[in-house]
């Protein structure tokens, strides 16, 4: 599939021209995609070959077209058909031509997993449950699957959102605040100690002196927080790289991220094994659904392993790094013929385990945040006024003299 320029045209004595780019198989698919009641496709022709950039769907939206096509599906729909449904319940035009072009692709044969991807505004875990659940026949459970997970990661972000938003807007605050009593309070003080002639006690000197630095540091302090929320804001590279940071010094925000890849990992598995298809072509599957992390790699040399004989269970505890109890379950359902089974335990046991970690993770940061933020209301009052306080009664005998 390759992206198109649609001209459109409104109906009418004095029509309207506008353009939409397409993704779709060839020009003719492009202007059937762009075309509506309102509009009327004239002509299409292949877009610069540049990267585009693409608004990914919302995960709340992602989480309905799954539940809704699921729905559909079940009800012996086709996919392009329950797509087409959908449609209506979209309100942005360029998400809505994305899955005008699906159900366009699918409809003339294309794969429906390819038909995902080239729209590209589905990641690799979602194009790989689609193309687990065509393999298996079982496309309502693949989508369900999803929307499972993506609520999931919902609720995460959700809850950890929560615990942040309140007490970063407090800390900017605070951090004004700050600015405003190192570089205008405590200097005044500092002043007014000097003309009385007063001399300075230890905390006094302390206090003094971080105000000196404060006031040469506060400036590049400031452009370097500004620089990082719009790092954190607008940069995907930078929030990768700073999840990886984080992922080695806190064991529990590691699980959290294992949890999520070890459930994709599991609920693909399952879906394709309990459905007969074979080992090889499941773990194949499920390495392209896990592309760009560690088990992408892993996956695949269970299954080179798996080729040569050696058992699922033994190639997994050897040549992986998923928890030994996922492997153990693995290896016993191998042996005992009933892998589908602990399969199916593996997945409840793991989305528990997730939820717990994420409320404890959620609980941790949002107690850590509130400590920094009382720890920074006491450092602004007794940087401002604990040196007045201590002054007093040297003032009151430097008057009496």
């Amino acid at each position: 599939m390759a992206t198109y320029v649609v001209t459109l045209k409104s109906p009418g004595y004095n029509p309207r021209k506008r353009t939409v780019q397409v993704a779709a198989i060839d020009a003719r698919a492009a202007m059937l995609v762009a075309g509506s009641n309102q509009w009327q496709a004239i002509s299409a022709t292949p877009a610069e070959k540049k990267k585009q950039q693409f608004v990914p769907f919302s995960t709340k939206a992602l989480v309905v077209l799954c539940n809704s096509v699921a729905s559909l599906l079940d009800a012996q729909i086709p996919l392009s058909k329950a797509l087409e449904f959908y449609l209506a319940r979209v309100a942005r035009e360029d998400q809505r031509l994305a899955l005008r072009s699906i159900a366009v692709a699918v409809e003339r044969g294309e794969d429906n997993h390819k038909a995902f991807a080239v729209t590209g505004r589905f990641d690799p875990v979602f194009v790989g449950l689609v193309k687990a659940g065509t393999m298996a026949s079982n496309l309502p459970v693949a989508f369900r699957a999803l929307a499972r997970r993506m609520r999931t990661h919902q609720e995460f972000t959700s809850k950890l959102r929560k615990a942040l938003a309140t007490p970063v807007c407090i800390l900017a605050f605070l951090w004004f605040l700050l600015i405003y009593s190192q570089t205008s309070m405590v200097p005044n003080v500092e002043r007014m100690l000097r003309d009385m002639r007063v001399p300075n006690d230890l905390l006094s000197s302390i206090t003094f002196g971080f105000s000196h630095f404060f006031q040469a540091v506060w400036m590049p302090a400031t452009l370097g927080w500004i620089v990082l929320g719009v790092a954190l804001w607008r940069s995907l590279a930078f929030r990768e790289n700073l999840g990886r940071l984080l992922m080695r010094r806190s064991r529990l925000l590691r699980d959290i991220v294992m949890g999520f890849r070890q459930l994709t990992f599991i609920g693909t598995f399952e879906m394709l094994v309990s459905n007969n298809i074979s080992i090889a072509d499941a773990l194949e599957t499920c390495a392209n659904t896990l592309r760009n992390t560690p088990f992408e790699k892993e996956l695949r040399v269970v299954k080179e392993k798996q080729a040569l004989g050696m058992s699922l269970g033994e190639a997994m505890r050897k040549y992986t790094t998923m928890d030994p109890q996922l492997t153990h379950m693995i290896e016993v359902g191998e042996k005992a013929s009933n892998l589908n089974e602990q399969l199916l335990l593996l997945r409840n046991l793991y989305e528990q385990e997730t939820a717990q970690r994420i409320e404890l993770f959620a609980g941790i940061v949002g107690l850590m945040s509130k400590l920094v933020t009382v720890s920074t209301i006491g450092f602004i009052y007794l940087g401002a006024y604990m040196p007045i306080v201590l002054a007093g009664p040297k003032m009151m005998q430097a008057s009496q003299m």
